[in-house]
């Protein structure tokens, strides 16, 4: 799992490999922690998703919330949700930036998303 803490806020991605779809495109899943290690409660906004294929096929991925929801995540608590992502080729990688605000005083502020691989099985072999 990876993990990195960006102002009180800790991000845990771990990734599986699904499969191959319609011949040649590679499914990925990844399974994201939000945990508020801060004082303050807070709300996700916004998702930023950079997506890197081995192919070039670079992409970005912008939107409100994950997976249709903007929690709201007090002190000491987690929110947790998986999704998934599509790549050309058997490697590439994803990172990115949550925008949350701080319910007390409706200051925004960005997470980082660490940069994560994500790798077809046969590519080991």
């Amino acid at each position: 799992m990876i993990c990195k803490t960006t102002k009180g806020v800790k991000v845990s991605v771990k990734t599986n490999y699904q499969g191959i779809f319609d011949g040649d495109i590679h499914i990925f899943s990844y399974y994201v922690i939000l945990e508020n290690k801060s004082n303050h409660t807070i709300k996700l906004l916004r998702r930023h998703w950079i997506i890197k294929d081995l192919g070039d096929f670079d992409s970005q991925v912008k939107g409100d919330g994950v997976i249709g929801k903007q929690p709201i995540i007090y002190p000491g608590e987690i929110f947790t949700y998986e999704s998934g992502a599509k790549l050309k080729s058997v490697i590439g990688s994803m990172e990115g930036k949550y925008t949350f605000k701080r319910m007390d005083n409706g200051q925004l502020f960005d997470v980082e998303i660490p940069n994560f691989k994500l790798t077809a099985p046969q590519i080991f072999n």
